[in-house]
């Protein structure tokens, strides 16, 4: 697994739920990303066209 350089840690120890926010919207980002890549272009009446 992937060590946290010694600021780092300190930085997280210090601000935990600044941390989860961050860890959270990181995963959250990185599930759109790879659902634009699988899924198909979005082509639907009200909607602007989305590509992947």
């Amino acid at each position: 697994m992937m060590t946290l350089c010694h600021p780092c840690r300190d930085l997280v120890k210090r601000h935990p739920k600044a941390a989860r926010r961050v860890a959270f919207l990181l995963l959250i980002s990185l599930f759109f990303t790879v659902l634009g890549w699988i899924s198909d272009p979005v082509y639907a009446p009200g909607l602007c066209k989305i590509y992947p």
